[in-house]
């Protein structure tokens, strides 16, 4: 592992939530749930450094996230016990641990039947107390009786077939992204392209809002918002 145990403090500080303990979903909606469920896996790491728990608490934690075979791969490299209590201490790495994901647009999710995988690729760093080379680092989530769970901690190794298939998607949400279509005729309209070229960001922003209105009233008013735009900008 390229990550040590000073950064998992940091980053609990950064993802924090309340203890929910929800239960591990059979499925996802969307990538935004994804983030929510590993970054609940990654508090319930944490957490186990914060006091010395039975080992029975320890497993209710652990249980909605991880598949027993992740679970004790996690515990036997990091759980200690002491006087029949166990708890996790600080040390110079931390082996099976969620990743430092960014969650971002760089955090890549492709599904695979009843599979998951999630990575991202981490640019080289050889400055603050921690360095390392470019490389991924990812997960898998797996169904464990009809729920997914984080199921291995593929480091490095993630599929060559998976890492493909990510690029492809990337390729072609960015292609549909520059898209025009005969249904949309008014990003065709000379005060939308004029705005394009002035600003893309607010452009873009744009044609979301007027796809995601409810009602007619509501596009065209984000026409009519936009069109005015494009006669200032032209004077």
């Amino acid at each position: 592992m390229y990550k040590h145990l000073f950064f998992v403090f940091i980053f609990a500080a950064m993802f924090a939530v309340s203890p929910s303990h929800p239960y591990a979903k059979s499925s996802f909606s969307s990538n935004d749930e994804i983030y929510k469920f590993l970054q609940e896996a990654f508090q319930a790491q944490v957490s186990l450094s914060e006091e010395e728990r039975s080992k029975e608490e320890v497993n209710d934690m652990l249980d909605p996230y991880f598949s027993e075979t992740a679970k004790k791969q996690f515990l036997s490299e990091n759980l200690v016990s002491e006087n029949g209590k166990y708890i996790i201490y600080g040390s110079d790495s931390a082996p099976f641990y969620i990743p430092f994901f960014s969650y971002s647009d760089d955090t890549k999710v492709v599904e695979s039947k009843d599979e998951i995988y999630v990575f991202e690729y981490f640019p080289e760093n050889h400055e603050g107390p921690v360095s390392y080379e470019s490389h991924y680092e990812g997960i898998l989530l797996e169904k464990e009786n009809g729920q997914l769970k984080v199921s291995q901690f593929l480091g490095g190794n993630i599929p060559k077939n998976i890492l493909k298939n990510a690029d492809h998607s990337m390729q072609e949400r960015t292609q549909t992204s520059f898209k025009i279509t005969d249904e949309s005729s008014f990003l065709k309209k000379p005060s939308y392209q004029f705005s394009f070229l002035i600003n893309p960001f607010d452009a873009f922003l744009l044609t979301g809002s007027i796809f995601a209105a409810d009602n007619s009233n509501g596009v065209l008013a984000q026409i009519e918002k936009q069109e005015l735009n494009g006669q200032l900008a032209s004077n």
